[in-house]
């Protein structure tokens, strides 16, 4: 990458980690950058839309043509796409089914999944839905939504015909994500499907909303011979990483 090229983001970087914008002697001395060939850089960023200057305060802060470039980038966006080699990573890792599922109402659905001939290949397959409020996958995502929206889960779940034998515990779901966000992993023991146990990790978009999880099932009765910490830590790794690629930053980690 050139040196200007190279300058040109740096800058990027700076205002945009800046709320309150960079003044031009801010940068200067922030990147150590002369003023006279700083000049000449802020003028072409200003000139293409990408950095905006207040005419009273002489703030730098970032343009809509970098607003253009997020939705573009964000239009273009396949959460399949990107998942796919993530699962196929972390399958690769713990040897166990692996999958990554997203949200849709009260249920989530599974979008990728990687594994070798098993009975769970059989029962857990792309397109199949289940219920947030008692699976690893859903409560890894649940527990980082908004508390309203948590309660309409909840309560749909409660209606549901599905639940009707069964009915979910409100106070206990919330017991159980609370326990979800402090350890950041999600746990379904036999809740989901008979026989399986269920870890899960969230992944985050770029504004910090939980968009969807990767999980592993393993079959409960081998589930007492198997070491979790290592899959904990595979989820959580390949999770943010997952969760970078889709704009979220590691900053943003402390809101969670």
């Amino acid at each position: 990458m050139s040196k200007s090229a190279l300058r040109v983001l740096e800058i990027m970087e700076l205002v945009a980690a800046r709320r309150e914008g960079c003044s031009h002697t801010a940068i200067a001395q922030e990147l150590e950058i002369p003023k006279s060939s700083l000049t000449a850089l802020l003028q072409d960023l200003q000139s293409t839309g990408y950095l905006q200057r207040n005419p009273e305060s002489g703030v730098f802060t970032i343009g809509v043509q970098v607003l253009w470039l997020a939705n573009s980038y964000l239009r273009n966006l396949n959460l399949v796409r990107l998942g796919q080699p993530v699962v196929a990573q972390l399958f690769a890792r713990v040897q166990e089914f692996s999958l990554l599922a997203i949200p849709s109402g009260s249920d989530y659905v599974i979008i990728c999944t990687e594994s070798m001939p098993s009975i769970l290949a059989h029962s857990l397959q792309v397109g199949q839905r289940g219920p947030l409020h008692s699976s690893g996958v859903g409560r890894a995502m649940m527990a980082y939504m908004p508390p309203t929206q948590v309660d309409n889960i909840i309560d749909e779940s409660m209606s549901s015909t599905a639940a009707l034998s069964a009915k979910p515990n409100a106070a206990e779901i919330k017991r159980e994500l609370q326990k979800t966000r402090r350890r950041g992993i999600g746990y379904s023991n036999e809740s989901n499907i008979a026989g399986v146990i269920g870890i899960a990790a969230p992944v985050f978009n770029a504004s910090g909303s939980p968009v969807g999880a990767l999980g592993v099932g393993i079959p409960s009765t081998r589930a007492k011979n198997i070491d979790s910490a290592p899959v904990e830590d595979a989820l959580r790794e390949l999770s943010q990483q997952l969760s970078t690629q889709l704009g979220w930053r590691l900053e943003m980690a402390g809101n969670h």
